[in-house]
């Protein structure tokens, strides 16, 4: 339903900075709060374009004439979001919303979403679904305009019915220490402003908004902390719980800064990050504090889009104490092997619901190697590189990054194929034959990354294992004249 606040003498009036009319003290007081606040933080700057999420209500409505106001040679366009879920609402608010753009001087975009669509594809909460979809939406039209950030119309209150709705939940303190005023490509303007002083600054200048009416609807858990749990702590408990949620908020934030400081040092000198995977070195990891072991399995659980929870970290704190070769199942498809001192995080395949074995051996079709030059394999993600030198060259073996291979005893074509199974040969300067896959094995190369090391055959005897080993039939002696150098890279 529209709140019918007094309309403009002039509905095509264009907003501008020099505005005639004398604004009221209260009024100067928030745009100079805004202002230093967005200065201060950096929030944005003046020369690229800004994305305001504008829902029509009215904090969205006041945080457009806001920074239209603040910043009126930016180039701001509002963005409303139709979630398809009040249809009986949206014509209204679009039409406000385009209205309320049109006197800022903005541009105006709208763009829908399907929720119910999502929420049964993906099994989200219908507050879940909207959220996903309103910040992708909105990231799609940032990245498309070229904007330097996406501004929202969180307040204060919002972030205390944040902080109880996580600590219902289940939040540890880098939840529990709210929204932050920037956070990517979302900032925040309005976060330490109450409602009530935004109400008054649009009801001073007659700008109309809003009201949705699902926020009355009290089947969604925010509104009932927002309706009733915020109401009776006020009444029965503490009649500021509101400012308390949010000075406590600022504590925890102050000291997850500290902490986020902390484990981002930590996840350096303990975690590698592969294509599509992650690997965890737990000699390391075990020096570390265990608040700081805990997020770092966050982060990676982030990083590899698999949600965090505290039973999940509680298995995995679980498998680093393994003394043996151990998987687990995370969500999302997302996989947790055990072996050899360290934890990969990987998934087998892509999509949420394989069940499968966790190695899946890429198997890919011979390729003939006709002389020097670069052979891609793809289905690896690799590629080979062999070069004809002279002996004279000063080059020498590198397990790992480059090999040197005795070209005087080898003849092309040679072959690039996977390994056969149970496949021997006589590494370099080993007594005997090894399986490849043992010298894989006591090499520490985890199981999930053995299909990545192929062989290579000339006349049908292997010539080495790209990247790993030559065989000793074929290293430089001090006849040899021409030598070739393997590399094996990751394409």
């Amino acid at each position: 339903m529209l709140y019918e606040c007094m309309e403009y003498s002039n509905e095509n009036r264009q907003f501008t900075a020099n505005d005639p009319r004398p604004p009221h003290p209260k009024t100067n007081a928030l745009q100079r709060r805004i202002l230093k606040l967005v200065e201060s933080h950096a929030l944005l700057q003046k020369q690229a374009p800004i994305i305001i999420a504008v829902s029509g209500g009215p904090d969205s409505i006041c945080l457009l004439h806001l920074l239209s106001f603040l910043y009126p040679d930016t180039k701001r366009i509002a963005v409303y979001i139709d979630h398809g879920l009040r249809p009986d609402e949206t014509p209204a608010e679009q039409s406000l919303v385009r209205k309320q753009a049109a006197i800022c001087s903005a541009s105006y975009s709208c763009v829908a979403v399907d929720v119910m669509n999502e929420k049964k594809r993906s099994g989200r909460s219908l507050e879940e679904a909207a959220r996903i979809l309103r910040y992708d939406a909105l990231e799609k039209v940032r990245a498309d305009s070229q904007a330097q950030c996406i501004a929202v119309g969180h307040t204060a209150d919002d972030q205390a019915e944040e902080i109880l709705l996580r600590l219902i939940r289940g939040s540890g303190s880098s939840g529990l220490s709210g929204m932050k005023l920037k956070n990517g490509n979302i900032i925040r303007p309005l976060l330490h402003e109450k409602k009530e002083t935004l109400l008054a600054y649009l009801q001073s200048l007659r700008i109309s908004y809003c009201i949705d009416s699902s926020n009355l609807h009290r089947n969604f858990l925010r509104n009932r902390i927002r309706l009733d749990l915020l109401v009776d702590l006020e009444q029965n408990y503490n009649s500021s719980i509101r400012q308390t949620l949010l000075q406590t908020a600022e504590i925890l934030s102050a000291e997850d800064d500290l902490l986020e400081q902390l484990s981002d040092s930590a996840y350096q000198s303990c975690v590698r990050e592969k294509a599509g995977s992650i690997q965890l070195l737990l000699s390391e990891f075990a020096q570390e504090p265990l608040a700081l072991r805990r997020r770092i399995f966050e982060k990676i659980c982030w990083k590899l889009e698999s949600r965090p929870s505290f039973k999940k970290i509680g298995h995995l704190l679980a498998l680093c104490k393994s003394s043996s070769r151990k998987e687990i199942h995370l969500s999302e498809g997302l996989r947790a092997l055990r072996e050899h001192g360290r934890i990969t995080f990987f998934r087998p395949v892509e999509g949420e619901g394989y069940r499968g074995p966790a190695v899946i051996e890429k198997r890919f079709r011979a390729i003939p190697v006709p002389g020097p030059g670069e052979f891609t394999v793809t289905e690896l993600r690799r590629k080979l590189i062999i070069s004809s030198l002279h002996r004279s060259s000063s080059l020498t073996s590198e397990p790992g990054t480059q090999l040197i291979i005795n070209a005087d005893v080898l003849s092309f074509p040679l072959l690039l194929r996977p390994p056969d199974k149970g496949e021997r040969f006589r590494p370099l300067g080993a007594p005997g034959k090894k399986k490849i896959s043992r010298l894989l094995s006591d090499l520490k190369i985890p199981a999930t990354e053995r299909y990545c090391y192929p062989v290579l055959l000339s006349g049908g005897c292997i010539v080495a294992v790209p990247g790993i080993r030559i065989a000793d039939d074929f290293k430089v002696t001090e006849e040899t004249e021409k030598v070739l150098l393997l590399q094996w890279l990751d394409n």
